[in-house]
Formats: C-alpha cells, structure tokens, sequence
C-alpha cells in the first residue's frame, strides 16, 4: 500500500482503539495514553469507518467483529492497517503480516509492544 510520508508523519502518535464495552475503551485508551499516543475510541468498525484520517495503527477488540460480514472486516483492515488484535485466544487462522495478536487478559507490556511494533511496520522504522 503507498502512503504519504508527510501524512504518516502527523499520524505516527495516533491510535484508534475499537472495543464494543465502556470499560475497556477507557483502560485502553489510559494504556496507550501513558505510551504517549494519542487515542480516539470507538465502539464499532461501522464508527470507524466514518472517522476523518489516518491511524498508526488500529487496536481491534474481537468482540467488534462479531456478526460482521467479511466485506466489514476487509474494509476496515484495509483503512486502518496495521491492526493489533486483541484475541481470547490464538487465532487458528493465518493472519496478514499488518496484525499483531495480543491475548487477553491483558498485559500491558503485551499491547505496548505490540502497537509500537504496528506503529515501525506503518511507518517503515524498526
């Protein structure tokens, strides 16, 4: 995918979290707002979609992707690469190279890594 350099440079500190309940939006966005990333949350991907500009990277709650159609999740991993997915488990499926897995409960140090991982991969740096 080409992306502007002058873009993802006034993005680089931006995350979107989607995750259907209240409480983990908040415990996420304090998360990664401790990370010193700036975090715009939403309840849906179908909210997502709306949303003006780009991410670093999005940070997907599976429970978000409950009862979506295959277009739904392909439009949105496609608009808001790379994704950090939070799983119940390990997925049984092979995932693109623009996810990372992190498995819940959480552990902070997981989701970190993981979104700054995200972040190089979008950004180009390592």
């Amino acid at each position: 995918m080409a992306h502007d350099p002058l873009q993802l440079s006034s993005q680089i500190d931006q995350i979107l979290v989607v995750a259907p309940t209240d409480a983990l939006r908040a415990s996420l966005r304090f998360l990664l707002e401790e990370e010193s990333y700036g975090v715009t949350s939403v309840s849906s991907i179908e909210e997502a979609a709306v949303l003006p500009g780009a991410f670093a990277c999005a940070v997907l709650d599976h429970h978000a992707l409950r009862s979506r159609g295959a277009a739904v999740v392909d439009d949105f991993i496609q608009g808001h690469w790379p994704v950090v997915l939070l799983a119940n488990g390990t997925p049984g499926v092979d995932l693109p190279v623009s996810f990372r897995v992190v498995t819940k409960p959480l552990l902070g140090a997981a989701l970190s890594q993981a979104v700054r991982e995200a972040v190089a991969l979008r950004t180009g740096r390592n």
